[in-house]
């Protein structure tokens, strides 16, 4: 006498694929960590680039690939994902302002010795000033952010 039945089996069997659903899904710590990581990854290369107003260009080249690399990291936290859009903003600021400084640098190395070159590198010294405000906020303006991720990715449910 065997009083199997098919249904038997389905409750176990709905539990282990919403289990398995479940531990296929993105929990916040590893969102946090990816994000966390490609964050690292673009500041280490920042931090391997020797700055000066010449090589500029080049650090915001690589600034765009690290802004690259953060926008392709997968999230589906909207908190995260808010922290990796203001992330991808404060890069990007980063990248113009070291694009435009380059720029400048360029332009200044090229000056003549005339009363019109004097006002330029004048205008350019002003500009130059505007960049490093701007980079001394984005840096500022970065630390709230990763104080921010650090306090979210940290704190328990």
């Amino acid at each position: 006498m065997n009083h199997s039945s098919p249904h038997r089996f389905r409750l176990p069997l709905y539990a282990l694929i919403v289990l398995l659903l479940a531990s296929c899904t993105p929990t916040k710590t590893s969102q946090c960590r990816r994000l966390i990581q490609s964050l690292d990854q673009g500041t280490t290369t920042l931090n391997r680039l020797e700055l000066t107003p010449m090589t500029g260009s080049q650090a915001a080249d690589q600034v765009q690939l690290s802004v690259e690399a953060i926008k392709t990291v997968q999230l589906t936290d909207e908190t995260i994902i808010s922290f990796q859009t203001r992330a991808v903003a404060l890069y990007e600021q980063i990248g113009t302002t070291l694009r435009e400084t380059s720029g400048i640098a360029t332009m200044v190395s090229n000056l003549q010795p005339t009363p019109k070159g004097l006002q330029t590198r004048n205008q350019a010294q002003t500009q130059v000033a505007k960049a490093i405000a701007t980079l001394e906020q984005s840096t500022q303006d970065a630390t709230v952010l990763l104080a921010e991720i650090e306090e979210y990715c940290l704190r328990q449910p």
